[in-house]
């Protein structure tokens, strides 16, 4: 066997499923579910010149976009290759083998593989059978020997949600001990909290957002970080050559200019959900609502009969959560009313026992 870090033989990653996605019904990650308007697909597409592809990307243009979005400098953001690779930067910057880390749990699961890869100790922030956190005992957690904590807010998978006052809390005992907090605002569109705020006041405070969930462009992997500009500058150090493609800067970029096919994507998602939640009142089947865009059924014993039948029907979804209690509940990634209503059709031939 070649030479190589035997450590790196315990984590465990599954492989992408060989089965194509595509021309099926999307409800498993919590992407856009719906195709992009033509004729903005087409202005898209003719700005994917043969020089875009052949040549190395230049990102001045959406570094540039997003300081006029969110009103801050420049020099505070960072392109990431999406959220994950903004966190394993953070990692990079801050965490060093047998260091703690404190996370919730469940949380995005890169946060696990990038504990076991940098050699941390990951403090656990668990749910209660409710989706309650303690938060005081989060804050308890904190001290010098901490060097990162990280939250994502709406959390995936749970989609609960941190008030802005806990939120506050955490920093300012984090920031007792210059111990960084990432806030992982992700699912930030289908949820309007945000710790943007927070950021003049605390310089430990990192906020990452992605381009993949609410502005629906998961397959170009575009994400940043902003944070106080000493801190991005460190971050920026840790950069690959390149920070994202040139067609994820051309998406982004036309993403930005056309901030009304986000909004209302999200109020299309939200309706669809009303639709979705009053079938599922009517006919007495329990759920879990979330702070992000997707929703929880419970299905009861028969969830995995009830999983296979969606599938067969071209439709994909999550099982399970890992909270105690929510074994037999189907998450489903919410769109649109046209897609709700195709959920609704199959969900009326579900066998709950």
């Amino acid at each position: 066997m070649i030479k190589h870090k035997k450590w790196i033989g315990k984590i465990f990653r599954s492989k992408n499923t060989l089965i194509s996605r595509y021309k099926k019904i999307r409800l498993d990650k919590n992407e856009r579910i719906t195709h992009f308007e033509k004729n903005f697909f087409r202005k898209f597409i003719s700005k994917i010149t043969p020089e875009k592809i052949s040549s190395y990307p230049e990102v001045s243009t959406l570094y540039k976009a997003l300081s006029n979005l969110h009103k801050i400098k420049v020099n505070q953001f960072v392109l990431t290759a999406g959220a994950d690779s903004a966190i394993k930067n953070c990692f990079e910057l801050f965490v060093s083998k047998g260091e703690k880390v404190i996370a919730l749990n469940p949380t995005f699961a890169m946060v696990d593989v990038y504990c076991q890869m940098f050699g941390a100790k990951k403090i656990n922030i668990s749910y209660d059978r409710n989706l309650n956190l303690d938060i005081n005992y989060l804050i308890k957690s904190i001290s010098a020997k901490v060097s990162l904590i990280i939250i994502a807010n709406p959390n995936s998978p749970t989609g609960t949600l941190i008030s802005m006052s806990d939120m506050e809390k955490i920093l300012k005992k984090a920031n007792k001990f210059n111990v960084p907090l990432i806030v992982d605002e992700a699912y930030y569109g289908f949820s309007n909290e945000t710790a943007l705020p927070l950021l003049k006041k605390y310089k430990n405070l990192i906020i990452i957002r992605t381009f993949s969930k609410a502005y629906g462009l998961a397959g170009l992997r575009v994400g940043y970080t902003i944070s106080n500009y000493l801190v991005a500058k460190l971050l920026f150090k840790l950069k690959p050559m390149y920070e994202v493609n040139s067609i994820g800067v051309e998406a982004s970029v036309m993403m930005l200019k056309n901030l009304t096919i986000q909004k209302n994507y999200i109020y299309q998602t939200k309706k669809g959900l009303r639709l979705l939640t009053r079938y599922l009142e009517k006919n007495k089947i329990s759920f879990v609502t979330t702070h992000a865009n997707f929703i929880y059924i419970n299905l009861g014993k028969k969830i995995n009969y009830n999983y296979n039948k969606l599938l067969e029907a071209g439709i994909l979804s999550k099982k399970g959560m890992a909270v105690k209690g929510y074994n037999n509940y189907l998450r489903i990634t919410l769109g649109p009313p046209k897609e709700m209503k195709l959920i609704i059709s199959n969900l009326k031939n579900i066998k709950r026992s």
